[in-house]
């Protein structure tokens, strides 16, 4: 038989599962090609793990070699006191740093549930000096100088993820002058930058907007926006500098804007979504003079219904913008009983959107696209029913609406769009249950 040509294992190694591509530690034939993908990406969370893969490189060096993503899971929650917390020991553990320093291709690390009070486990972090993509979530910092010291040895990052970043200074208004005007000899030049909610950490803001970073090549933005109880008022009196002096620093060159906003319960008044309100208060997104993309979601897919487009209505009606070409909107529709449909067809918000959307505002609108979920709670109630009368005004229909039942819906509520061509819909994943 004639074997196949390298390039061609190579391609069919992408479509395998794991447990096959395995079979490269028993078959020669696959063992050379099999190995860098099987080793690419390697995930530790103990003292212990470090220790085997250590072993392992030992007899195998070049396997160290193919690593190039390493996650890093440590027992820290969120929510507990961090400084009172006993750990156990991983990231300063002599095991943990000899681990580290044997991967030298690393240029993706997720690190998940840390608590970092020591130079020492900050130290074991900054072996990664080849970093090019850096995601946390929820990582704790004990002063702003030792996510300084950490940020600083990555010369190379190009992509920056934050989930629950924060620092827990007792000096907490001293946080956000001490990372703007930290000043790096190389600024990191990111081009994509993803942002879980900050309203309670204003200060990372201010840290992006400062001397660490170059942001002139930033052209991907993820905002994620949350609600907090309205007693709380997290964001304060000075958020909109916050907000603003980022804004300055990053509107001119994004160019796709990816918003995650966290709707309100409907009814509820004992929420408020603090950066989505800052943002229509102040008209911020105007800033983003060359978006070419926006795309906005929900935060809980669950709570992402069509009645909160009036909140993405009024986001857009306090901005201009001339470059924006192509929008797509993520949203559910839950039909709690057979004629529901037709309630959402009367929602003001449809002539609103076609008419802002299609105004001098927004001149270079190409496609606005509606990615559909339809969540059918009344006919999965009924599923069991196998004998009614079909005469009965409460019978249920055969065939729940489907996802061009609202799309057609949608295309005859906003004329204009649908009469420029501009306006798609596509399904989500259709669930007839919640």
């Amino acid at each position: 038989m004639t074997p196949l040509p390298p390039e061609l294992v190579l391609e069919i190694l992408r479509y395998l599962s794991n447990d096959f591509r395995a079979c490269c530690l028993v078959c020669r034939a696959w063992r050379q090609l099999a190995q860098p993908f099987i080793f690419s990406a390697l995930a530790v969370s103990l003292e212990s793990h470090c220790q085997s893969w250590n072993r392992k490189f030992i007899t195998y060096p070049h396997l160290a070699g193919y690593v190039t993503r390493l996650d890093m899971w440590g027992s820290y929650l969120g929510g507990q006191d961090a400084r009172t917390m006993d750990q156990p020991p991983f990231l300063e553990s002599a095991k943990t740093l000899e681990f580290v320093r044997r991967l030298p291709n690393v240029k993706h690390l997720d690190l998940e549930g840390f608590f970092l009070p020591s130079k020492r486990e900050i130290k074991v972090l900054c072996q990664f000096t080849r970093l090019e993509c850096l995601e946390m979530f929820v990582v704790v910092f004990n002063q702003p100088v030792d996510l300084l010291d950490l940020m600083s040895q990555l010369v190379n990052l190009k992509d920056l993820r934050l989930t629950g970043t924060q620092i827990r200074s007792p000096n907490k208004d001293m946080i956000g002058p001490a990372l703007h005007n930290h000043v790096d000899v190389v600024p990191k030049r990111l081009r994509n930058l993803q942002l879980q909610d900050t309203t309670e950490s204003l200060y990372i803001f201010s840290w992006l907007s400062g001397g660490a970073f170059d942001l002139c090549d930033l052209t991907d933005l993820t905002l994620s926006w949350e609600c907090f109880p309205t007693r709380r008022h997290p964001t304060g009196p000075q958020a909109s500098s916050y907000v603003d002096s980022f804004i300055n620093a990053v509107g001119a060159g994004i160019k796709h804007l990816q918003l995650d906003i966290e709707t309100l319960k409907f009814g509820s008044k004992s929420n408020i979504n603090y950066m989505l309100e800052l943002f229509i208060s102040t008209g911020a997104l105007s800033n983003f003079t060359v978006l070419e993309t926006l795309d906005i979601d929900s935060i809980s897919s669950f709570e992402n219904d069509a009645m909160y487009l009036v909140d993405i209505e009024r986001l857009l009606r306090s901005v201009t913008l001339t470059n924006l070409r192509k929008m797509s909107i993520v949203t559910c529709f839950t039909l709690s009983t057979p004629d529901h449909l037709p309630s959402y067809k009367e929602l003001p918000v449809w002539a609103s959107l076609d008419g802002l959307l299609s105004s001098p505002k927004f001149p270079s609108l190409q496609q606005l696209k509606f990615i559909i979920d339809v969540r059918c709670v009344h006919w999965k109630a009924n599923a069991g029913w196998e004998d009614f009368d079909s005469n009965d005004d409460d019978a249920v229909p055969e065939q729940p609406p489907m996802v061009d039942d609202v799309a057609a819906m949608i295309t005859e509520k906003m004329p204009t769009l649908t009469s420029w061509g501009c306006l798609t819909c596509c399904p989500a994943v259709i669930q007839l249950a919640v």
